[in-house]
Order: C-alpha cells, then structure tokens, then sequence
C-alpha cells in the first residue's frame, strides 16, 4: 500500500494534516474493530491499521507532507554563532567555559587532566572523564563531563573524597586545570 492508497482507505485528502489523519484512523477503526463488531470486521481494521502505519512510517522519514511539517525545500535554520574568543574561562566554582568544539575541548582538558593528577577513566562517547587528585592531604576523584553549546563548550566538574563520603568544592581544582590550559 502506497500514500495515496493509505489516504483513500482512511478518507483523507493530501491537504489535510496529520491531527485530521489520526482523527480518521480512530474514528473508522472504531467502527471496524473487531472486539466491538465481531470476526468479521478483521479484515476491514487490518487494511485501516496498514493505511495509518504507511502514512505514520511517510511522515516520520519526512515523505508526507502535512502543514505541521516545514518543506524539504526551505532552507535549514542558521548555523550557531561561532564561540566567543573567550579561549577559557572559568564560570562559578565548578565550570570551565572553552571556546572550542566539543571534541577539541575533551581532548585539552583530558590533556590538561593529565597535568594535574591520573586520569583513571574516560568515556568519549559520553564525553566524561575521572581524574585521581589530591586536595588538603585527600585523595579526591574529579570527574569533568562536557557539554556542547552554541557558545563554545562548558565542562562541569564535580569533586568527592575518596576516602570518606564528602562533596567538595571544585573551586581549586578548576583552577588548575585552568592554569593547564593556558
């Protein structure tokens, strides 16, 4: 079954929106569904489920056309500004902001992570990575997870003590790492 057949066993228009689609879909398979109309009415709601998965499987890859969607021929929204030419700054106590695309930026800051103590685990896919510092005589995990903005990339990091159940403020290790990237 096609779009155009989809549309005629559903009784709507190619003009019409996919709100009027569904709204078809619901009303015909109530009239056809079988636990309200018996065995026989199967067939009949088989072919209206097949019509409303075609045109739900058209508008999903963009094939159907309805008002809601934008035009395969308008043009695609601006890209991003390009980041400030900031390089790095910190912002707050626990986030660094670089003016770098994501993946650049992991790669400095893991770079810069390997500066200030041992990087004991890093998840590119997830852009996140641990370092192993120490701060006032502790050891301390750190772990930088990153962030792609329109701006740049800002990296959040988090400090807890390994040996005992505290959270400790970022402050100095941002600072550091900070100090590494210049």
């Amino acid at each position: 079954m096609d779009v155009v057949e989809a549309r005629a066993v559903l009784g709507v228009s190619a003009a019409d929106g996919w709100d009027v689609v569904r709204a078809a879909y619901r009303r015909r398979i109530r009239a056809a569904h079988p636990d309200t109309h018996g065995v026989g009415a199967t067939p009949a709601a088989a072919r209206l489920n097949q019509a409303y998965t075609v045109l739900s499987r058209a508008k999903r890859s963009g094939e159907l056309r309805t008002p809601e969607t934008r035009p395969a021929s308008s043009p695609a929204p601006p890209p991003p500004p390009p980041p400030p030419p900031v390089g790095v700054a910190a912002v707050g106590s626990d986030t660094i902001l670089l003016a770098a695309p994501p993946d650049e930026a992991f790669a400095l800051l893991l770079d810069a992570g390997h500066q200030v103590g041992n990087v004991s685990y890093v998840d590119r896919g997830c852009a996140i990575f641990e370092v192993v510092v120490r701060q006032d005589g502790e050891t301390c995990s750190l772990v930088v997870t990153l962030q792609g903005r329109a701006h740049g990339t800002e990296a959040f990091l988090t400090l807890e003590a390994m040996e005992r159940a505290a959270s400790l403020p970022p402050d100095r290790q941002l600072e550091r790492l900070v100090a590494a990237l210049s």
